[in-house]
């Protein structure tokens, strides 16, 4: 997994759940289907990483994600729950045409956006932010989806949070750890490494 945070698995365990087993107690129910332990690991810290994202909103109605991008700029993007209970997120981004949602396919360890995808949500949004600014990813239906910028619940990041971002965009993930910096500092860029 890239990226990530800490992040209590007892927020994580209201949301996924796997097999009980034999003698452990019944699991609450839950909108999402089981997942082997390796799975549910990997969505469960994907959680957590959306979650220090800042634009991941939760189970926002479609209908509300929308209308919060309608006033935006085209290519602002939200992570949500998705509506439907056998995919876990959708992507609702702003297009010239008004919003639209796209799922988030999460097949066999992997998050999918149409032919993109990663191990981890937010390197999955980076990557189609990168491919946004060349070319534009196409839905089966022939709309084109542009991802520029995410739209967070705090609009202004912090200056440490800025400061992770620039040196996470000028070194990139695998120059951090040739960086001569604190170890309080390093642990600080690797919990959310991400240029979005």
């Amino acid at each position: 997994m890239v990226g990530g945070g800490t992040c209590p698995r007892q927020d994580s365990r209201q949301i996924l759940y796997s097999d009980p087993g034999p003698t452990s107690p019944v699991a609450p129910q839950s909108r999402y289907r089981l997942f082997r332990n390796s799975e549910r690991q990997l969505v469960e810290q994907s959680v957590c990483t959306l979650k220090a994202s800042g634009f991941y909103w939760g189970p926002l109605p479609t209908g509300e994600a929308h209308s919060m991008l309608a006033k935006e700029t085209v290519g602002t993007f939200l992570v949500r729950d998705s509506s439907q209970g056998n995919h876990l997120f959708s992507v609702s981004i702003k297009m010239e045409s008004g919003p639209v949602s796209v799922r988030v396919l999460f097949f066999k360890g992997r998050f999918w956006l149409r032919e993109l995808f990663s191990d981890c949500p937010v390197k999955l949004l980076e990557l189609a932010v990168e491919r946004s600014k060349k070319n534009p990813l196409f839905c089966q239906n022939g709309i084109k989806l542009v991802l520029l910028k995410p739209l967070r619940r705090t609009r202004v990041l912090s200056l440490q949070q800025l400061c992770r971002q620039c040196i996470v965009t000028k070194y990139g993930r695998e120059g951090l750890s040739r960086l001569p910096i604190q170890p309080a500092l390093r642990n600080y860029i690797e919990e959310f490494p991400f240029k979005i």
